[in-house]
């Protein structure tokens, strides 16, 4: 038996006007007192009118009673994506405060279809026109996400888009912070993949802090807590092994911070530290305070200090010997190798063990934090290579010119060379 499809054609008007009947068949299958008479007939009235913004508040006033008596999926899905389509109708800068109301609403509950309204929320997101509603709205999603417990969802999106949010919504500088500051609390509340959400609000929070560089010192207060995070990150990871935020202005606040004076006085000795400063500060009472705050046991401080320690040794260094290291590194004798190993295989350095001659070739080794010092040595050096590959070419457009020269002349020792002969 065939089925048969029948067209019908529909406008606008009518999707808006089922929306209406729609919301008042939920508000009628509730309590009565939640009811509304005439909902539907107001509702077509303020469409005939144009006067979407005034629709839009009496759906959003209706949005409770539709979450949480919808049974149909599909049916709910349409009401909530109209419902955001009205926001790009409502002309400026109405739209805004429309945008600003609808979003409050659907982040207002986290027991009702708490997917459902973030997903509201990132549809509301793509419908809004101006950069000032989508800015509001985004961050009603990022910490409605976190709220409800659907930070996982967010992941892939702020992965995708987090790098351009700040360009394409012309956010400020204080915004384009607070966005960042955002990002990255949603993604530290991530359980389906943690190690990737953690990389990824590590690295928006590092851009949070590079937004401070040229900051008034009154903003800098304000970057406390972002620039602790990501030192206490940096001390807590057993992979990462260069900082080059140390010359950050809100990071080097911290050195006069109350509750962080002592968390950057251990990146102070991981960057440019000896292994008797470190023991020493880890030893003390502050110093094991700060290592608890920060969640990383003496154990892997003192393993991650090693390894920094060997980097400080090897950066810049053609060859180092296993004397060296085993004074650097705080080691026994039978211990060199095998932190030798340990770096290589952290891709600190790229090098070779000499066993017979007990000596390390470096090939190549980054240093611990890459500041304003390094740019300006990387510069002259740069610098140095243009000279030299200028002075080359000079070099060798003389002695093109003059090998030119002098064939000439062996062809034209005494005038023209006589015309060939043919046969």
């Amino acid at each position: 038996m065939g089925a048969h499809a029948q067209v019908i054609e529909t406008s606008e008007e009518d999707v808006y006007t089922a929306v209406a009947h729609f919301i008042a068949e939920l508000q009628a299958r509730r309590a009565a007192r939640d009811g509304e008479p005439g909902f539907a007939a107001d509702c077509e009235q303020l469409y005939a009118a144009e006067q979407y913004e005034e629709l839009l508040d009496k759906f959003v006033s209706a949005l409770d009673a539709v979450l949480s008596a919808s049974s149909s999926e599909q049916d709910l899905e349409c009401c909530l994506n109209m419902t955001c389509h009205l926001v790009p109708r409502i002309p400026l800068p109405g739209a805004v405060g429309a945008a600003q109301r609808l979003a409050a609403a659907l982040a207002s509950s986290t027991d009702s279809r708490p997917d459902k309204r973030l997903l509201a929320l990132v549809t509301l997101y793509n419908a809004a026109y101006d950069a000032s509603s989508k800015a509001a709205v985004l961050m009603q999603a990022l910490g409605y996400a976190k709220q409800a417990g659907l930070a996982d969802m967010m992941l892939p999106v702020i992965k995708a888009h987090g790098d351009g949010w700040a360009a394409e919504l012309q956010l400020s500088s204080v915004e384009e912070r607070q966005l960042y500051v955002a990002c990255s609390d949603t993604l530290r509340a991530c359980t389906r993949k943690p190690r990737t959400a953690a990389r990824e609000s590590y690295r928006l929070l590092t851009k949070c802090l590079t937004a401070y560089e040229d900051a008034p010192p009154s903003e800098l207060p304000a970057a406390v807590s972002a620039a602790a995070e990501v030192v206490a990150e940096f001390i807590r990871s057993p992979d990462m092994f260069q900082f080059d935020l140390a010359s950050n202005p809100a990071v080097t606040q911290l050195a006069s911070d109350a509750q962080h004076a002592n968390l950057h006085r251990l990146l102070t000795i991981f960057l440019g530290g000896t292994m008797e400063e470190f023991q020493a500060f880890v030893g003390s009472p502050a110093g094991a305070a700060t290592l608890e705050a920060a969640d990383v046991s003496a154990e892997a401080a003192l393993t991650k200090m090693r390894l920094l320690a060997f980097a400080g040794l090897a950066h810049g260094a053609s060859e180092v010997s296993f004397e060296q290291i085993q004074a650097a590194l705080g080691l026994a004798e039978d211990e060199v190798e095998a932190a030798v190993v340990k770096a290589i295989g952290k891709k600190i350095a790229e090098a070779r063990i000499d066993q017979l001659r007990c000596t390390v070739a470096i090939s190549k080794c980054a240093p611990r934090t890459f500041g304003s010092e390094h740019w300006r040595e990387l510069q002259q050096t740069l610098t140095g290579w243009k000279e030299a590959a200028i002075m080359a070419q000079q070099a060798l457009s003389e002695d093109s010119g003059a090998a030119g020269s002098s064939s000439q002349g062996a062809a034209m020792p005494n005038g023209p060379s006589a015309p060939p002969v043919r046969a």
